[in-house]
């Protein structure tokens, strides 16, 4: 499938890992330089794939509709061509490991990539690579078919059996058409489809536009039987004479045609310039007429049609996705244009040179897939990630902490994923830079913990698989010093029925202001707790954190007299380096009036009337002492509530009675809840 495609899931996952907490750690020296080939700031190319091979006389490359990298070999024990199929490209399985790291490895070629596949001979297919019987010739120029499949210049056709110079492959590798024969009559035998030397073509619709190095024309056949159809060929050159020289220096003329390319519209030819004087390459634009059959030199390209190159052999031109031009020369660095003709920038990454390149090929995403003569002969590149920006920092709300935010970099064409944000600190005013380890992320603010109080220096930096893109800088952020703090507030609920045992509810709301965790913090209960302090455990506390802590205390009979109820609280932590911090609250609540006795009683004061006689009642329990201590008096029990039983002239004394409600109330009094929140 497509690269685009295939790129999919990575950028979901991206903006997923995008919402992951970072946690900083220690700082580290960070990988600088980097290794060779990986971008050191914007703009700048860097190489994300590697063959790890030297190939000698590698040459043509291109990518078919299936996402397969092919290449061709002319000589040697590689020669033929080799597919990389397709895999599941991901992005995080390349050479990056973090921390501005990288290993030294084959990038997104592996990762994206299956291993090569050779196809020994013309007749060689998918299913069987190493079978065929028609050795090669010598494979140079190689393209992708729209709809599928793949052509190769097998450029010597003069000695190739049988003769021949370009073979089409439909997707599963068989041979479905040829184009053009081998032989040298002079240039003139159109109907015999002569064609040799003819390293870079193109395909647009169902036509190939395939040079003539020697004879300085551009002949026409149809896809994919090969059948002759034109010859084109400069102003003021005849196609069919030999030899056909340029008729000027400047544009309009061919002189030693080597490449043949197109954007989709027009075409566009490269030359080597032998026959001009003085030398010069020159790649020139074509619009061809609506039958195909003649062209006319587009003079709005570049310098009156053409970008001209004195001294320098030009072997072919290529057109991105996005119509960048890129012209490759015999020797030296491959030159990017815009598509009017503009230049741009060299192609080449940091420390890893080539003597010459070959050919290239340009993904959907804008990357390059390069062959090159020497080692790392088949490449990968892609643009460094964009400058950092928006960075902000400020102290953080705990000790030894600062907070940074930053803006997203966002992936453009021609640009490898941004894969991590790495961040650097100096404590000497940028004369040196530690890495922050953490994990690998796409969260766009973190966290740093850990500084001693004084004020840092921050810069931060996207990573790709290509390198690193210009970081942002913020100075002077102050890490605070510890100021451990705790708070606390005290408040009390009464209960709805003002009554002996009833339970009152004190809630403390402990808080942590500071800027230091705290540990072993507790809350002590000192007043209506029957004279014994009630502590209840509280645990640890983060900064900026509230918790909630709960006890219940029953009313007792001097809580009645007086309609009001009282607490207090006092809570201690202890900060990281020992120090221990308090604070103190109290409150208290308005009890309700004693609710009035039983108004469906006629007279609480007599005896009970179900009693048949009331001057002599019979027990229900144990005897009650009476008056004459043999147990005949009179017991009245008191129906009026707390107050009654406080007023009456009950024989059982008012201690035992409060002792009983609290006994009752035990489970209430001993209750203790803890609830937490966060500030």
């Amino acid at each position: 499938m497509p690269h685009s495609t295939r790129l999919g899931g990575f950028l979901a996952a991206t903006l997923a890992a995008s919402t992951l907490a970072i946690a900083p750690g220690a700082a580290q020296a960070v990988q600088d330089p980097l290794p060779d080939g990986k971008a050191e700031g914007s703009g700048e190319y860097g190489l994300i794939g590697d063959s790890l091979e030297t190939i000698p006389n590698i040459y043509g490359v291109t990518i078919d509709d299936a996402g397969s990298i092919w290449y061709a070999v002319t000589d040697g024990a590689s020669r033929g061509i080799t597919e990389y199929r397709p895999g599941t490209l991901d992005p995080n399985a390349g050479d990056y490991l973090g921390n501005g790291e990288y290993a030294d490895g084959t990038g997104y070629l592996g990762a994206g990539w299956n291993a090569p596949l050779h196809y020994a001979n013309r007749d060689s297919d998918r299913d069987n690579p190493a079978g065929g019987t028609e050795p090669w010739a010598e494979p140079r120029g190689i393209e992708a078919l729209p709809g599928g499949g793949i052509a190769v210049s097998d450029t010597n056709g003069n000695v190739s059996t049988p003769t021949g110079t370009i073979l089409f492959y439909d997707e599963g590798h068989t041979v479905i058409g040829n184009a053009g024969v081998g032989g040298d009559q002079g240039c003139t035998q159109l109907a015999e489809g002569e064609l040799a030397w003819g390293p870079y073509f193109a395909v647009l619709d169902d036509k190939l536009y395939a040079p003539y190095e020697g004879c300085n024309v551009v002949s026409v056949f149809s896809v994919p039987d090969g059948e002759p159809l034109h010859r084109l060929t400069g102003e003021g050159q005849t196609a069919g004479a030999f030899p056909n020289p340029a008729a000027t220096n400047g544009p309009g003329g061919l002189s030693d045609i080597y490449g043949v390319s197109t954007d989709g519209l027009s075409i566009y030819t490269t030359d080597l310039g032998y026959d001009r004087t003085p030398a010069a390459g020159m790649v020139q634009r074509w619009t061809l007429t609506d039958d195909g059959s003649d062209w006319q030199l587009d003079h709005t390209f570049a310098e009156d049609g053409a970008l001209s190159f004195p001294g320098v052999m030009m072997y072919n031109t290529v057109i991105g996705p996005a119509n960048g031009l890129y012209t490759i020369p015999q020797s030296g660095p491959v030159q990017r244009f815009t598509h009017a003709g503009e230049y741009v920038a060299d192609v080449q990454v940091r420390d890893v040179p080539y003597t010459s390149a070959r050919d290239l090929a340009i993904t959907e995403e804008g990357w390059i897939v390069m062959t090159a003569k020497g080692e790392h002969s088949l490449r990968i590149l892609a643009e460094s990630p964009s400058p950092v920006s928006g960075l902000a920092g400020k102290t953080g709300a705990a000790a030894g902490t600062v907070e940074l935010s930053w803006d997203a970099v966002e992936t453009t064409y021609g640009q490898a994923p941004v894969l991590d944000y790495v961040i650097e600190r100096s404590h000497d005013g940028g004369a040196t830079w530690q890495a922050i380890e953490r994990d690998v992320s796409l969260s766009t603010t973190a966290v740093i913990d850990g500084l001693a109080p004084g004020a840092y220096d921050f810069r931060v930096s996207a990573y790709s698989e290509a390198g690193r893109g210009d970081s942002a800088i913020v100075d002077a952020v102050v890490a605070a010093d510890a100021a451990p703090a705790v708070a606390t507030t005290l408040t009390g609920t009464a209960p709805e029925v003002t009554a002996l045992g009833a339970g009152v509810t004190w809630e403390a709301t402990i808080t942590n202001p500071g800027n230091t965790p705290l540990a072993d913090v507790a809350a002590v209960f000192e007043g209506d707790t029957g004279g014994v302090a009630k502590t209840v455990a509280v645990g640890d506390l983060e900064v900026g954190e509230s918790t909630r802590v709960e006890i219940v205390t029953p009313l007792t009979e001097a809580h009645l007299a007086d309609l009001t109820a009282a607490n207090s609280v006092s809570v201690v932590g202890v900060a990281p380096d020992g120090t221990a911090v308090t604070a103190l609250a109290a409150a208290q609540v308005e009890l309700a009036e004693v609710p009035d006795p039983d108004p469906t009683d006629p007279d609480p004061t007599d005896p009970d009337p179900t009693d048949p006689d009331p001057t002599n009642p019979a027990p229900t329990g144990p005897t009650a002492p009476g008056t004459g201590g043999d147990g005949s008096g009179t017991h009245q029990t008191p129906k009026g509530g707390a107050n009654a039983l406080a007023q009456s002239g009950s024989s059982v004394p008012i201690s035992l009675a409060v002792g009983a409600a609290l006994v009752a109330a035990g489970a209430m009094w001993l209750l203790a809840r803890r609830r937490r929140t966060t500030a």
